[in-house]
């Protein structure tokens, strides 16, 4: 992690799994020992880890835990290899914004429903889906212009 809003992402991540581990365990304890379980004890768990996902993908994507496939990259020269790299990351790029530009109609589709659980808008659970598109944008961006700048034969096999 190097800048500011990685290390905002990776403790809001941290945060926000203490803070699902606490809704379900509240939700177990009235549910199996006082017989009263919250109304929304269904829709706000699902709801944190939905954004917890969306949110925390794109700092997973640059800390690099990925399967990545290099056997064959492996034995390309470095500047084929820098080619594909660059165009594997434009592609991600690509599926990003279909994304971002998919969920429009989405969000407002769900704009007018209302959880009844909660009361909350019902596009609370689609909003997720943009931001972390955004949040994945940011490190792709950043990825492909480290890629872009650095020296080939100093990371050869590395792949988005």
């Amino acid at each position: 992690m190097s800048g500011p809003l990685d290390y905002l992402i990776y403790y809001l991540g941290a945060a926000g799994m203490l803070g699902l581990f606490g809704v379900v365990f509240y939700s177990v304890c009235m549910r199996y020992l006082f017989n009263r379980p919250p109304l929304w004890s269904v829709d706000v768990p699902n709801l944190m880890f939905i954004w917890l996902v969306f949110i925390t993908v794109g700092l997973t994507t640059q800390l690099g835990p990925q399967i990545r496939v290099v056997f064959f990259l492996d034995k390309m020269a470095l500047g084929t290899q820098k080619v594909l790299m660059v165009a594997a990351h434009v592609a991600i790029l690509v599926m990003i914004a279909a994304f971002i530009w998919y969920s429009i109609p989405i969000l407002e589709l769900s704009s007018g429903e209302t959880m009844l659980s909660t009361g909350w808008n019902g596009s609370i659970f689609f909003y997720a889906l943009p931001v972390g598109s955004v949040v994945m944008g940011y490190y792709q961006v950043k990825a492909l212009l480290e890629l872009i700048r650095r020296d080939p034969a100093a990371h050869a096999g590395d792949a988005p």
